[in-house]
């Protein structure tokens, strides 16, 4: 049997058809007769009071029309005995960009140009820590162009055209992308006890060795620039 802390407020809620419904609707618990194999016992979604795992602020300079400077800070807001895995931050980088010396405090961080970021990977952090990468970005521009020999002049035009540059237009920034674990539910939803029944196998709940892992994972999680 499953319960949530009252102050979780459920917009959605779905349940397995194993799960008999009217013990849910009289005492907020779940109880349920197990199908073999695993099943995905209930789906719920909520859009408030979500405690988010990670504050993501970017810092986005541009220094003149060939350089620009990007910093991105990760804090981790969640207890500190509680470690984050699988995390993956892609800071996007304009189309007409040439070159990226990237340095981060935590993990390793590469720029990707077929995907026009840069993608900063760290196996693990611990909560309440707080991490930074940083990258200074060289752009294309037609002065570039210009100076450059007749055919890598000419290469470099077609980079430009295959990207989408266009002079004088201006980046529309796409916002930074985060992905992630976390071993606890953002949503604030508990498991408080689980009890065991099986009267035709002749065992108790106390025979029964229970526990409950929590594991949440990012959906779509992005910060504007």
């Amino acid at each position: 049997m499953f319960s949530a802390r009252v102050s979780v407020a459920i917009d959605d809620l779905q349940f397995d058809q194993c799960v008999r419904l009217g013990k849910f609707e009289t005492e907020h618990a779940i109880s349920f007769i197990p199908p073999d194999g695993t099943c995905e016992l209930m789906k719920y979604r909520t859009t408030s009071d979500i405690k988010l795992p990670f504050r993501v602020i970017p810092l986005v300079r541009e220094v003149n029309k060939s350089k620009m400077e990007i910093k991105v800070v990760l804090k981790a807001d969640f207890k500190p005995n509680l470690i984050g895995q699988k995390i993956e931050v892609r800071i996007p980088v304009p189309p007409h960009t040439s070159g990226v010396s990237v340095i981060c405090m935590k993990g390793k961080a590469k720029y990707k140009s077929g995907d026009n970021a840069i993608v900063w990977k760290m196996k693990r952090l611990a909560g309440g820590k707080e991490v930074q990468c940083s990258a200074e970005v060289d752009l294309l521009t037609f002065g570039n162009v210009v100076s450059e020999g007749k055919k890598r002049r000419k290469g470099i035009e077609k980079q430009m055209i295959m990207n989408g540059f266009k002079a004088n237009r201006k980046w529309n920034r796409p916002p930074v992308s985060i992905n992630f674990e976390v071993p606890f539910a953002p949503s604030g939803f508990k498991v408080r006890y689980l009890k065991v029944f099986e009267s035709k196998l002749n065992y108790s709940d106390h025979d029964v060795i229970k526990w409950v892992r929590y594991m949440g994972r990012s959906g779509i999680y992005e910060t504007r620039c």
